[in-house]
This record gives structure tokens, C-alpha cells and sequence, in this order.
């Protein structure tokens, strides 16, 4: 019996924006001890793959660890994979951005262990066809999907072993078959368990390729029961010592060097199961549930339908691709699109496009990283001189539609024509977008600002308009170019009698905000009384602590709990305090309004796991409004962002 070959790996990633205290449990649980432990076994080898972002932060916090991983890889007991910088989802990720990531990790690797990566991991095991090509071009010779990603090639599970050669465009690079400990076992195995289970499935395999993510090594350590993670890898190393006899580890740079010929395989996108089965439904997402069937061939196929799970997502990947075609058309100052190029990188980060292992785009914080990154990026590409304030028209969304985007020296404010409603408003002081709470209401929209709602009169109850979901039409005016106006004739139905009303509101847009005038028509020949509301949802913290909320009746301020629901009556106007940049908007009426505020919560994971993370604040501005016979109504809304 020939000895198995065994590639013992470990991947990790923590995305700008995860709380400090997470990185520092992630080193003590994961990081360190296994690191720490295998030097104590100078004859097993392992492979390490770590984002730029887990590398810059122990290169600042523990730089002693980079040194023992120095010196691990020039004895060659270790060897360190490349990959995107930011852990992008490489098929999301335009062509120059993804070899412009990878180059950045690949010099500091370079850089800090003296030594270019031959071999290339993929965020999540993200993959399409094409970035075989990308992976050459990169320098790399191999990389690695998993035994499921084998499987929808055609590959049979019993061949499942040797590596094999992809290309596209005539570009080739060997792929690795990975035994991940997450995802191919129904239980995170050690090692050594880990080994004798692929055994059992696979027989005499001539490589056996375990990798285990810093999730799975916290969830071993749980399982485990002992005293630390030190002495869970203690114990497990010495068990895959005992095995030498049978197997040998090593690295994949080394066993390549063993193989002469490949056999052959296309691999169809597909992802991590995590990925796929968490983007597959948004409800059951959210629930942390994942569905039946581990190998469903129908995990095949584009992993980008995640952007149409959650509009969240699609907005995000809207606005960094618009970013990046700015960042693009920067030209002279080197020094400066290099630095906007890394910004647009960072805002690239996958987590923040999908649920991901840690909660990804349901963290604020995550999002919200992601947003400043992209935002910081297009304030670099502002030259002084050359760039006017304006409105301009664009489909940054790809659904067909042009949207109307303010561009202002300090400001973005976004409005789509589907509700007439404010996407986006970004401050280029702080970088912080304040349209960015997601929905705690399941298949709901966006939460977005300024969407019209129609109630009965004398609370905040269901809507009963039309208004939020419909689309707007743009009404051509000689105004001058920073006014828009927009209209819908729509309906109200209090108890299955539609009214018409006609709502028309325009909005002007100037340095420091943002004004909408609302006109009310009642076409009809009978009289119609509703209350009008206004729904904002805005995020100016990542917490209610980091919140200030207060409301206005003339000089009087009564200041609110940001942390629970609440209600004030004749209010003139409020205030929202982003406690972090000592930055707030503020917002006022020219007529006295109710208020309902209501922070928003989304719920994720199950049982014992199961949080309620925080997302912003709902605002409600409601008017009672009578209308007689082919009469109107006037108000307007005024949005400040000061300082």
C-alpha cells in the first residue's frame, strides 16, 4: 500500500468593519494556537490562507506572529497561499479589480515572507469559468474548489483525488480537490478523523486535501471540551503524527512537483454550499436554515443570482461598479487614483455582498465599511477645479430605469423613479451613507427615505396608497437643473373604496441637502381626508447608543429613546445625531407633523445563536390632510446635513 499524500490547510478572513474584539478571539482561538502548536511538529506541513485584512491587523497588533510564520515558510514547513487582498467574490468583481487585488496581496506576501505565492485561494470558493485565465495571469499555478465543485464537473466521487487542469481562453491552472471542514463533513472533524472518514469514502486516494476555516476551528475547540485550543491541536497534530506510517503531509507546491500529466475537467459557477444555499432564499436566509440535499446538482450554476436575493446587495454592487467607472476615468495623479483604486478594493470586500459564515451584509458595521471604502473612493476622485455640482441621469442600477443623482461637493443624494424615493445620501465629511438600514420584513424592499405612505387619519396604521411601490413619472420642466420633479396618479382604498389622489413632489437638491415640496390633488368629485406620511429610514450609528434622537416644537426639544418605539405630536422639526463624526440631520417641516419613530431590528440565526442586529431607525412624518373636490394640499420636507 502506497502512502496517501495529505495537504493540511487553514483559510481565514475578517472583513473591515468586524469588531476589533472579533479579530483578537479569532487570533487566540484559531490563529495562534494552530500556528504555535505546528512548529512543535516540524514534520507535518501545512498550508495557510489569510486575507490582507487578517495580515494588516496582526502585522499591527501581533507582528510577533508574522515573524513565526516567516520563519515557518522559509523552512518550508509552511507554505502561504495569495488571493484577492480584500476577499472579494472574484466572479463580482470586474476583470482589472480582481488581478489588481490579487497583485496587492501577492507584493505584501512577498514583501513580509520574503516569497511570491505560487497558489491562489478563492474567497468562498467562488467560481466562474473565467477565472482560470485570471488566475494565470496572476502568476499562479494552482488553486482549490471542493469535492462538491468536483462533482458538478462530472467528476465521480470515487476519482475524486489528484488535482486536475482547467484553462479558459488557453490559459490553464490546476485545481486542488478540498475536503472542507465546514462544509463536506456532517460534524467538524479533527484532522486525523477528518482523514480516516476520506478514507472510507474514497479508498486509496493519492491525496487527501483538508482545510479548515477559522469557523470550523472554533467549532472543533467547542466539540472538543478541553481546556484550550492549544491542546485540542496539541492532541490532534500527535494523532496525525501516529498516522506516518500511511500518510505523509505536505504541501501543494511540493506534491505538484510529483505529477507529470492531469487529467481534465471545466468546472461550472458555483460557490461555497453556505453561499449558495443562503442566497437561494432570502426568508430562509435570514433564519439561518439551509436546505436539504448537500450535493444538489442544481447548486450548479451563476452565483450571482445572490444580488437578486437582496436588493441590499444589488445596491452595493451598483455603487461600487458606478465607483469604479469614476475611479477609471481619473487620470494625471497617480499617487491619488492609486489610493482610490485600494478604497474601491476595500469596498469590494465580499462579506458585504451575501449573509456570509459571520452574518456578512446583515452587519451594519460590515455594510456600512464597505459604503465608507466606496464613498472615500469617489471623494478621491474629485478633483478640485474640475468637478461641478449637478444632476445627471444614470442607470446605475441595471434595471432599465435611469435614476436621478445629485452629485454635491460635500453630498450624493440618490432618488429612484420606484416610489419617488431617496436611495442613497452620502456625506464625502464622514463617509457614512445614511440610506443604508436593511429590511427586517420578509420579500420586503429596501428601506429607503422620503417614500410616500397613505394612512387613515389620527395614527400611524397600514398603508393604504399605492404610492411606495409605484413608479414615478419625471415631468420635464424649464426649472433650473438641481430641481426634479416627479409624479404618480395613484389610489388610496379605505375599505375597498379607491380614491384618486395625485401626488407630485419635487425635489431641490443644494450644498448640505435636500428639499421635497409635496402637492396633494384629489381629482375626484368627492372629498377625501387621510393622513400623508413620510417614511425615512436612516442609519446614523451602529448602534441606538451611537444615536441621538430629539424632536423639536419650536424652541422646545424633547429628546427620544433611539432605542425603542416612540411617538410625539406637533412637532416642528428633528434631529439625528451621528454621535461618531459629530455629524446630524436634520429634518423640518413647513407645517407641524407627527412622529413615529421605531428602530429596526433584523433578527438572524436560530436558537441559542439567534440576535437582533441592529439596522437604524424608522422615521414617520404624518400630516391630516382633508382634500375637498378637485382640491390640493401643499407641504414641504427639508433634509439638512450639518455638522
Amino acid at each position: 500500500m502506497h502512502k496517501s499524500s495529505v495537504i493540511i490547510g487553514t483559510y481565514s478572513h475578517l472583513p473591515p468593519g468586524a469588531d476589533e474584539s472579533l479579530f483578537e478571539e479569532t487570533y487566540q482561538i484559531a490563529w495562534r494556537p494552530f500556528l504555535s502548536v505546528l512548529y512543535r511538529f516540524p514534520d507535518i506541513f501545512a498550508t495557510i490562507a489569510y486575507s490582507g485584512t487578517a495580515l494588516q491587523w496582526l502585522e499591527s497588533r501581533h507582528p510577533e506572529f508574522l515573524m513565526l510564520m516567516e520563519e515557518m515558510a522559509v523552512k518550508k514547513q509552511i507554505e502561504l497561499l495569495g488571493g484577492g487582498f480584500f476577499a472579494p467574490l472574484l466572479p463580482l468583481v470586474p476583470g482589472p479589480d480582481r488581478l489588481g487585488q490579487i497583485e496587492l496581496l501577492t507584493t505584501y506576501i512577498r514583501k513580509a515572507f520574503g516569497k511570491r505565492p505560487r497558489g491562489c485561494w478563492v474567497q468562498d470558493y467562488a467560481w466562474e469559468p473565467t477565472l482560470a485565465s485570471t488566475l494565470q495571469s496572476s502568476g499562479f499555478d494552482f488553486s482549490f474548489l471542493t469535492a462538491r465543485h468536483f462533482r458538478l464537473a462530472g467528476i465521480e466521487n470515487g476519482t475524486i483525488g489528484n488535482p486536475v487542469m482547467t484553462e479558459d481562453q488557453g490559459r490553464s491552472i490546476v485545481v486542488f480537490p478540498v475536503l472542507d471542514a465546514l462544509e463536506s463533513f456532517s460534524a467538524v472533524p479533527a484532522p486525523a478523523e477528518a482523514l480516516h472518514e476520506a478514507l472510507k469514502t474514497k479508498g486509496e486516494s493519492p491525496l487527501h486535501s483538508i482545510f479548515y476555516s477559522e469557523s470550523a476551528i472554533r467549532s472543533l475547540w467547542t466539540a472538543s471540551k478541553m481546556e484550550s485550543p492549544d491542546v485540542m491541536f496539541e492532541a490532534a497534530f500527535a494523532a496525525l503524527q501516529k498516522l506516518a506510517p500511511d500518510i505523509e503531509t505536505t504541501t501543494p507546491s511540493r506534491y505538484l512537483k510529483s505529477l507529470h500529466s492531469f487529467d481534465r475537467a471545466y468546472f461550472p459557477g458555483s460557490a461555497s454550499l453556505s453561499l449558495m444555499n443562503k442566497s437561494r432564499d432570502r426568508g430562509s436566509a435570514m433564519r439561518g436554515s439551509v436546505s436539504s440535499g448537500r450535493d444538489d446538482p442544481s447548486e450548479a450554476g451563476s452565483l450571482r443570482t445572490l444580488l437578486l436575493r437582496h436588493e441590499e446587495s444589488l445596491a452595493l454592487y451598483a455603487k461600487m461598479h458606478y465607483v469604479r467607472i469614476l475611479v477609471g476615468q481619473l487620470r494625471g495623479d497617480k499617487s491619488r487614483k492609486k489610493t482610490a483604486q485600494e478604497e474601491l478594493w476595500k469596498g469590494q470586500c465580499g462579506d458585504a455582498y451575501w449573509l456570509g459564515p459571520s452574518g456578512g451584509i446583515t452587519q451594519l458595521s460590515i455594510r456600512a465599511a464597505a459604503y465608507g471604502a466606496l464613498i472615500e473612493a469617489e471623494r478621491t476622485t474629485r478633483l478640485r477645479g474640475s468637478f461641478a455640482p449637478g444632476v445627471i441621469g444614470a442607470d446605475i442600477d441595471f434595471d432599465g430605469m435611469k435614476e436621478i443623482l445629485y452629485q454635491g461637493a460635500d453630498l450624493n443624494a440618490y432618488v429612484h423613479l420606484r416610489g419617488g424615493s431617496l436611495t442613497e445620501l452620502d456625506s464625502f465629511r464622514s463617509c457614512w451613507n445614511y440610506v443604508n438600514v436593511m429590511s427586517n420584513r420578509k420579500g420586503a424592499r429596501r428601506c429607503l427615505a422620503f417614500l410616500d405612505r397613505c394612512m387613515k387619519k389620527g395614527g400611524f396604521g397600514p398603508d393604504v396608497g399605492d404610492f411606495a411601490e409605484s413608479h414615478y413619472a419625471l415631468i420635464e420642466t424649464d426649472r433650473p437643473a438641481n430641481i426634479t420633479t416627479l409624479e404618480h396618479e395613484g389610489w388610496v382604498d379605505f375599505g375597498g373604496r379607491k380614491s384618486p389622489l395625485l401626488l407630485r413632489k419635487t425635489f431641490i437638491f443644494r450644498k448640505g441637502g435636500v428639499s421635497v415640496e409635496y402637492e396633494l390633488s384629489n381629482p375626484s368629485q368627492a372629498p377625501l381626508s387621510l393622513r400623508f406620511a413620510v417614511e425615512c429610514n436612516f442609519s446614523a450609528g451602529l448602534s441606538p447608543n451611537a444615536v441621538g434622537l430629539s424632536v423639536f416644537r419650536g424652541r422646545d426639544a424633547l429628546v427620544l429613546d433611539s432605542a425603542a418605539a416612540c411617538d410625539a405630536s406637533a412637532a416642528t422639526s428633528l434631529r439625528l445625531e451621528n454621535t461618531r463624526y459629530d455629524e446630524r440631520i436634520e429634518l423640518r417641516s413647513d407645517q407641524a407633523f407627527d412622529l413615529h419613530h421605531q428602530p429596526v431590528l433584523l433578527p438572524t440565526g436560530e436558537g441559542d445563536t439567534a440576535v437582533e442586529r441592529y439596522q437604524g431607525c424608522l422615521l414617520s412624518l404624518g400630516w391630516d390632510i382633508d382634500l375637498p373636490a378637485a382640491g390640493a394640499r401643499q407641504l414641504a420636507v427639508t433634509l439638512e446635513l450639518r455638522v
